[in-house]
């Protein structure tokens, strides 16, 4: 058996002063189809992009929580 390809995507839902936002973060260790890698994504409620410093300060939010998520393993 032989891993040729690693691919990580998370998903995450902020509530910040009341409002929702989603952050999304890809990364790959070989192409994938968006072309993006070490990409994050910060849409609000509405799916419209955020200005640059809520982005910065919800990315940086997602960053330090990345690993929170613990799934059971088998």
């Amino acid at each position: 058996m032989k891993l040729t390809q690693t691919v990580i995507e998370k998903h995450f839902t902020i509530t910040h002063k009341s409002k929702t936002y989603y952050i999304d973060f890809i990364d790959s260790d070989d192409a994938i189809l968006l072309g993006n890698r070490d990409y994050w994504e910060a849409l609000d409620k509405e799916f419209e992009e955020i200005n640059t410093k809520l982005k910065l300060k919800l990315i940086k939010f997602c960053q330090k929580h990345f690993n929170d998520f613990k799934p059971n393993t088998i």
